[in-house]
């Protein structure tokens, strides 16, 4: 008896173990068909919020119908959302090409830095400065973002086409469950589903527009370089948390300390980012958002690197999001709420509707 349970735990393991190295292939091999997609599926998110924002409009919202609304969200999302990527893909590559010069002066200050404080320099710090490859990095964000807009039209019908299939969601859960208790049951837990994803993408996108707006007046006083390509990266990078935060000062305060002589302008830039990042993620998005459904932050890296791996600058660009999306699933049902547990920060969850037969 002990060993066929033995037998059947074991069976169960290796299945599920099958089925999640099968599905890294599968993610993998068939990135051209699943990032269209998934960008896709974001975006009619970020199309329903918008259009919530806009019917929400006092007295003039109430007059916009719901269609014409839908409508003027897909073209609102689509055109700022193709402008955006094609700036910040064609300031990444201008970028590129003055990282040299940049580096240059870089790697002059260290030395100076290093000879100053009487630091000696080791095979293995002087390895880790070389290995820092600016220039390949922006090269492999303007070449990601520049992949993501070739597919921009396959996204546009994607998405166009998605957006047709939520009007019948309602009949065919009718169709499938004759049953009204398990049919209410199962709405319920959709239209949950629903809102929290689409709270999260409307909340996390106002508060990373009004991020990258502070961060470009801070930089702008001071007349940064390419102070536009920043903010636009900062909005960018504001998708993802800690890390993105962490990389957003990181280069625009790099850029400061190579093109200032003078220390103030360099301590706007510094100080100045680091504070609206954390106003804008520690203070204003919790009390806007409601309770935190933030990730445990090695789940942002472990998840940085396993979406960047499988789908390389666009993968990292998706990374958080379709984790923060699986857990709000994951959260939703009581024997995955475990999972989604496992996943966030201090374990706190989104989770308002009790519904029937969970405890």
């Amino acid at each position: 008896m002990q060993r066929a349970k033995h037998s059947q735990t074991l069976l169960v393991v290796s299945l599920w173990s099958a089925l999640v190295f099968g599905s890294l292939i599968l993610l993998s091999q068939g990135k051209s068909f699943f990032i269209p997609l998934v960008t896709a599926m974001i975006a009619v998110y970020l199309i329903l919020a918008v259009s919530r924002v806009i019917r929400a409009i006092p007295k003039i919202g109430k007059l916009i119908p719901g269609p014409v609304a839908l409508i003027l969200s897909f073209i609102t999302i689509f055109f700022f959302g193709y402008v955006l990527f094609a700036i910040v893909a064609d300031n990444a590559r201008t970028v590129a090409q003055e990282i040299p010069r940049y580096q240059a002066k870089l790697d002059q200050l260290q030395a100076h830095l290093f000879q100053k404080f009487h630091i000696q320099q080791t095979a293995s710090i002087r390895d880790i400065l070389q290995s820092l490859d600016l220039r390949g990095i922006f090269t492999a964000v303007a070449s990601g973002l520049g992949s993501l807009l070739a597919n921009l039209t396959l996204i546009f019908i994607y998405t166009l086409f998605l957006l047709l299939e939520v009007r019948f969601i309602n009949s065919k859960i009718e169709a499938l469950l004759p049953n009204p208790e398990q049919r209410k049951i199962v709405m319920q837990i959709i239209d949950r589903i629903d809102k929290d994803i689409q709270t999260y993408l409307g909340v996390k996108t106002l508060v990373s527009i009004i991020t990258g707006l502070l961060s470009y007046g801070i930089m702008r006083l001071v007349k940064l370089d390419f102070a536009e390509f920043w903010a636009l990266l900062i909005f960018v990078l504001n998708y993802i948390p800690t890390i993105g935060s962490i990389f957003s000062t990181l280069f625009p305060s790099l850029l400061a300390i190579v093109q200032f002589e003078s220390l103030p302008p360099m301590l706007v830039v510094i100080v100045g980012i680091i504070c609206v990042q954390q106003l804008m993620g520690s203070i204003i998005e919790p009390n806007i958002m409601g309770e935190s459904l933030n990730l445990s932050p090695l789940v942002v890296v472990i998840s940085l690197i396993l979406w960047g791996h499988l789908w390389g600058v666009v993968g990292m660009f998706l990374c958080v999001p379709i984790t923060v999306i699986l857990v709000i699933i994951l959260s939703n049902f009581e024997k995955t709420r475990w999972v989604a547990v496992l996943l966030s920060k201090d374990g706190t969850l989104r989770v308002h509707v009790k519904l029937p037969g969970s405890q």
